[in-house]
C-alpha cells in the first residue's frame, strides 16, 4: 500500500451532499439530512435502515432490547414519542 503524505483525504475528490440527498429523497421521501451522512458513511446500512423504518415506524424510540429481540410474551413496555435529539 503506498504511503500517503499530507493531509489524509487532501487528494480525495469532493462529494456531491446535494445529489445523494436528492437521490435519498426519491427512494425515501422522509429521510432527514441525518439520513444524508449516514448514507455518505454507511450507503448500505442507511438504505436497509431506511426501508425497515418505513415499514415499521419510528424504531428509533424503541428500546435497544425490545427493537432487536422484540418483547417477550406477554411482556408490556412504553415507547415515549418524545425526541431527545
Amino acid at each position: 500500500m503506498p504511503r500517503v503524505s499530507g493531509r489524509p483525504g487532501a487528494s480525495m475528490l469532493l462529494f456531491d451532499f446535494d445529489k445523494l440527498k436528492a437521490e435519498l429523497k426519491e427512494k425515501h421521501p422522509y429521510s432527514t439530512d441525518r439520513d444524508v451522512m449516514s448514507a455518505a458513511l454507511y450507503p448500505q446500512v442507511t438504505d436497509e435502515y431506511l426501508t425497515f423504518r418505513e415499514k415499521f415506524g419510528p424504531v428509533d424510540k424503541l428500546d435497544t432490547r425490545i427493537f432487536l429481540t422484540g418483547p417477550k410474551v406477554g411482556e408490556e413496555f412504553e415507547v415515549s414519542s418524545i425526541c431527545s435529539n
